[in-house]
């Protein structure tokens, strides 16, 4: 592989990554809650943890063992998963909401965002259903025009490419905080809270529908 091939691998795998990151879903919206409230570090180690379970997914493709990931019965108990820990987060964020008027760091537990974000991708099948459908297309695509090692390279692309987004926003979040009220803060996660509690719901009824 040469030079000019591998830029355009990597180039292309980090187009990829922001593409499925960019889409407002419960990520983006725990990512953009953590870096208003807690600032910018504790925004990006809920994106990393999520890059982290997605870097994972995109290996399980890379070794082949999409099959085993796409199996419908699995697929039931993540979204059952899924909705238990959306529901979690999102009934907090609400009871908080309700309680919370000040913005404070000094005691935001930096590894629980890092854990909340990894959960929260390991355990979102429609992220899932993306990594074994859309992104097994692109590796196969990728290995067919740079050959068999040109996988790996594709996931440190895609990687390269979600965490760029995550950096942005978290940034964005954190230049944010500072026109941000308490009374602003609490409206914020409280609606942060709906949203993921409507998340729950549906993974729920997708997980009735596959039964």
């Amino acid at each position: 592989m040469s030079v000019s091939e591998f830029l355009q691998l990597v180039f292309y795998g980090a187009t990829v990554g922001v593409l499925l990151a960019a889409p407002i879903g419960p990520i983006n919206i725990e990512i953009v809650r953590r870096g208003l409230r807690d600032g910018f570090l504790n925004g990006w180690l809920t994106g990393l943890g999520a890059l982290s379970a997605d870097t994972i997914y995109a290996m399980i493709i890379v070794l082949g063992l999409a099959q085993f990931a796409e199996n419908e019965s699995i697929r039931v108990v993540l979204f059952i998963a899924g909705a238990m820990m959306m529901f979690y987060i999102g009934y907090h964020s609400i009871r908080t909401s309700l309680h919370e008027t000040t913005v404070d760091t000094s005691t935001a537990p930096r590894g629980r965002s890092y854990i909340t974000g990894f959960l929260m991708a390991a355990l979102n099948p429609f992220g899932i259903v993306y990594w074994f459908t859309v992104g097994a297309g692109l590796t196969a695509d990728a290995v067919t025009r740079f050959g068999d090692s040109a996988a790996p390279w594709l996931v440190i692309g895609v990687a390269l490419g979600i965490l760029s987004w995550v950096t942005v926003i978290s940034a964005i979040a954190q230049v944010s905080r500072r026109f941000v009220t308490g009374k602003a803060m609490q409206w914020i996660t409280g609606i942060s809270g709906v949203l993921l509690l409507g998340y729950a719901i549906w993974f729920i009824v997708s997980a009735w529908r596959l039964l």
